[in-house]
């Protein structure tokens, strides 16, 4: 995967960050996890930063990848997502 990363997602805790990353993939957009925290911590650090981490997608594909996350939580009427974009 290219260097030129940016966020598209940012989410609270682990698990969500992989099911959101195996959605943009389904959708033929390379996508990468990025946590934030220690496993040794175990989210203890989340509250104090704010998330978990990241789905990052090459910049090329982020507008896409934005919309088809907006498009996705509109259709399930969740508002609790944090696009970046």
């Amino acid at each position: 995967m290219a260097e030129d990363l940016v966020s598209v997602y940012r989410t609270l805790d682990e698990a969500t960050a992989n099911i959101v990353k195996a959605a943009l993939e389904d959708a033929g957009i390379p996508a990468v996890v990025q946590g934030r925290q220690s496993s040794w911590f175990d989210g203890l650090f989340v509250p104090a930063e704010g998330s978990w981490g990241d789905v990052l997608v090459r910049s090329e594909d982020a507008e896409r990848a934005t919309a088809l996350l907006r498009d996705y939580a509109e259709a399930e009427g969740n508002s609790e997502q944090e696009a970046d974009a």
